[in-house]
């Protein structure tokens, strides 16, 4: 692979010349408009570095997730990346050995920032736009399902993970907000509204109801493996509702 993952950053092994560093800043800003989530930290042999504008530090999270049952041996899987933003898991996944990755975003700028990334990094991922409630057998199925803040943005999450279900051949690894409260683990919270300022934020679950939720869906069971983030006591979102943590758990076929 012409890059390597450490705790930092995805390294690239060689030196990008000035004229490729000045092009790639360019692209970086030029999507920008659409705006960046995953904060993707990329740097040069030289240690000249790139950063997406993103809110969501993934190489700090990788960290956090891998203490909460993120594969860290993908070798000669093939993986699916469901709601892959600008593809840093499914980088992640093949430079930890899958045979195949697919990522896949409704969102075509997310598209464009992971082929941009892509393009950058040098390794060999597939991205397409697509909606996971609509994905059929013309895919093909996957060995492992990387799933990674996505349920809580659907309207109708069942039907969602009854698709997931079908295409996931040994386990998905789903990440999600959740209820932090062990008094609300078997329940959901409809959210008619905003939460965190996005209106595309429909439920926050509780672990327990996560764990049913994917087992009626077609998993034969569902693992929590605990929170990877909570918020300090007492936090407020800006709508003034108690803010949740996030939650994640291995879903094995």
């Amino acid at each position: 692979m012409p890059t390597t993952l450490t705790r930092d950053c995805l390294r690239l092994d060689r030196n990008l010349s000035d004229a490729e560093y000045s092009r790639y800043r360019e692209l970086i800003d030029q999507r920008r408009g659409f705006g960046y989530y995953q904060k993707l930290e990329i740097r040069d042999a030289a240690g000249k570095q790139l950063t997406t504008p993103g809110s969501h530090p993934c190489q700090a999270v990788i960290t956090i997730l891998d203490a909460h049952g993120f594969p860290r041996d993908f070798a000669g899987k093939s993986v699916l990346d469901i709601g892959c933003n600008a593809g840093f898991y499914s980088f992640v996944a093949r430079l930890r050995g899958a045979r195949s990755v697919l990522g896949i975003d409704q969102n075509q700028h997310y598209i464009d920032q992971a082929n941009l990334m892509k393009e950058i990094v040098g390794i060999d991922v597939d991205f397409r736009t697509g909606d996971g409630h609509s994905l059929d057998g013309g895919i093909g199925a996957f060995d492992i399902v990387i799933n990674t803040g996505v349920i809580y943005h659907l309207q109708n999450p069942i039907d969602f993970l009854c698709q997931m279900a079908k295409l996931t051949r040994e386990f998905m690894y789903l990440e999600t907000e959740a209820l932090l409260s062990p008094h609300l683990t078997d329940y959901a919270w409809f959210i008619e509204g905003s939460y965190c300022e996005d209106h595309s934020n429909w439920w926050v679950y509780g672990p327990r109801c996560v764990e049913r939720m994917v087992r009626a869906a077609g998993f034969a069971r569902a693992e929590f493996q605990g929170f990877v983030w909570t918020p300090p006591p007492g936090t407020k979102t800006p709508e003034g509702y108690d803010r949740q943590g996030r939650a994640a758990f291995t879903c094995w076929k």
